[in-house]
């Protein structure tokens, strides 16, 4: 048995790592090879002082036979299209071929009907409802971190919808919301904040640091 000091001392070691999030297995982020078409769904912290419970989504977009990249997003913010050496990039999917050059088409085309028209930063609609929107119109099939606030806005009083992912369903207010998916896990928004838990891979939902502690997502 440990004594009643050691076990402060690790509770104490451990609350930063826990404060930060733990994600095990995420993407490495690295430049695909090749001119074949590519999309990538990636998101960086925002600024001192929200970076620890904030994230800003967006996608890198390769066109079949072209070397060139380039992002889709709202705004601008953080690194470039993928730069593998910033710190604080976490790639989420990853689409390649037929499916990527049909996912670019349809991002380009919704992308205006996706657009902010008014911006609001917290609870949204911001940055991350658009990537949201583009992920559900264009049927990538991929969710954005807890942390990524603003990915659930459906409204300012009330609104529904399937899930991103594609497996779920879920029913959204400024207050509270609600997330269950055979992927996404079940999630509980209190004021945009998100806590759940997702059973596979498994890792306990949490709206601060990745916006996991157990396993990366898909």
């Amino acid at each position: 048995m440990l004594s009643y000091r050691v076990r402060w001392c690790l509770s104490l070691a451990l609350w930063p790592m826990l404060l930060s999030g733990c994600a095990i297995g995420k993407h490495a982020v690295k430049v695909p090879k090749g001119d074949d078409a590519v999309i990538i769904l990636a998101s960086v912290t925002m600024p001192v002082p929200i970076d620890t419970i904030a994230r800003h989504a967006w996608f890198a977009v390769r066109e079949d036979g072209s070397e060139r990249w380039r992002k889709i997003e709202y705004g601008s913010f953080g690194p470039g299209p993928l730069e593998t050496n910033h710190g604080d990039v976490d790639v989420h999917a990853i689409w390649r071929g037929e499916r990527a050059k049909k996912g670019i088409a349809c991002l380009e085309k919704w992308r205006g009907a996706a657009d902010i028209k008014s911006y609001l930063a917290y609870p949204g609609p911001n940055s991350n409802t658009f990537v949201d929107r583009l992920l559900r119109k264009c049927k990538l099939r991929a969710s954005l971190p807890s942390t990524a606030i603003g990915k659930d806005y459906r409204g300012r009083f009330i609104g529904a919808s399937w899930t991103s992912g594609g497996t779920g369903f879920q029913i959204e207010t400024p207050l509270l919301g609600l997330r269950l998916g055979l992927t996404e896990g079940i999630e509980v928004h209190l004021l945009s904040l998100a806590f759940g838990i997702d059973l596979w891979p498994p890792a306990l939902i949490v709206p601060f640091g990745q916006g996991r502690l157990g396993f990366a997502d898909r």
